[in-house]
């Protein structure tokens, strides 16, 4: 019997995640060929979550808990719980009831008789605000242009993967962490299964635009330099274009010495132009210096406080992020 490994952060959900345990319970119970395993991550959340679990825990040796010392972020919560999680697969889901428990059958089906290395769930009809619609679009089209994922894979935070592909994860040391280019740089075999979404029953989602745009940025900078390639193409088509230009005005001056110069408005047009390229590209120059130095200093981007049902780690808890500091 393989082992499954439910990883759920915790964040604002003590009204919710009961249900979740419960309905995950009960399709585990359903299927009758796995053996459970829930690991509840506490990202410091504001409301009693966490007495909620621990209680919880208590009466069921088959649930872990950890207990963050500070708000980390969702996906540095992830990652403590990929370090705590021994399944041969592991399921990542929301604390949220969006993500229907009674779906992770057809998923971990999905991944064994396909043959596949992750599956991601594909909503029928994703049932969220025009931000997080929008935001999605965007992830979407980042991860097609910046880490080769396929047109035709959906991805969110519904998934099932192989215990190596969590592994190679949790190898992963930088303090930006962007799972799905992970995900991508770790395998091909990654697939869809259709399932449904269900509307927000309590609260409203804990991503704003800048959380968003903290989350797009690790993806758009940690996996891949096309932006620095970019900002390098922009450089020389500029550079080429001023040399037409200035090779044309040359030619116009000999021909017809009474010509008039450029005009003013188009001279500072133009030095606002090339100054605003010069200042994106040494903005996204710094951002990868930047980066790279807080990568280097090896601070922790996460600090788990109390474990409940979890085993000792040969490794110490360690990932933090300073743009991953909110849920």
């Amino acid at each position: 019997m393989k082992k499954v490994s439910v990883v759920i952060p915790l964040y604002n959900s003590s009204k919710t995640i009961g249900e979740v345990i419960d309905e995950v319970t009960k399709e585990f119970q359903r299927l009758n060929k796995y053996e459970l395993e829930m690991v509840l991550v506490n990202d410091c959340s504001p409301d009693n979550v966490f007495d909620l679990v621990s209680e919880i825990a208590k009466k069921r040796r088959d649930i872990k808990v950890l207990d963050l010392a500070k708000n980390s972020g969702q996906t540095n919560a992830m990652f403590a719980g990929y370090k705590y999680a021994t399944g041969d697969y592991i399921v990542n889901m929301d604390d949220d009831l969006q993500m229907p428990g009674y779906e992770i059958g057809n998923m971990l089906e999905a991944l064994e008789s396909r043959e596949l290395d992750v599956v991601f769930a594909k909503y029928k009809k994703q049932k969220e605000s025009s931000l997080r619609l929008f935001g999605s679009k965007i992830n979407t089209f980042m991860t097609e242009m910046m880490i080769g994922k396929p047109k035709n894979i959906k991805i969110n935070n519904f998934f099932v993967m192989r215990k190596f592909v969590k592994d190679a994860i949790c190898q992963y040391s930088n303090n930006y962490p962007y799972v799905y280019g992970i995900i991508f740089k770790v395998t091909s075999r990654v697939g869809n299964v259709l399932c449904e979404h269900r509307e927000r029953t309590n609260g409203k989602s804990n991503y704003t635009l800048k959380k968003l745009l903290a989350l797009w940025l690790n993806g758009f900078l940690n996996f891949s330099v096309k932006p620095l390639r970019i900002a390098t193409s922009v450089g020389v088509i500029i550079t080429a274009l001023s040399f037409i230009i200035g090779l044309i005005l040359i030619i116009q001056r000999i021909i017809n010495p009474d010509s008039g110069v450029l005009g003013w408005t188009s001279t500072i047009v133009t030095v606002i132009f090339l100054s605003g390229v010069q200042l994106f590209s040494i903005g996204i120059l710094g951002e990868y210096l930047g980066r790279l130095y807080i990568s280097s200093s090896k601070l922790p981007t996460y600090v788990v406080r109390e474990k409940i049902n979890c085993g000792e780690l040969d490794n110490e808890d360690n990932i933090e992020s300073e743009d991953n500091n909110e849920n």
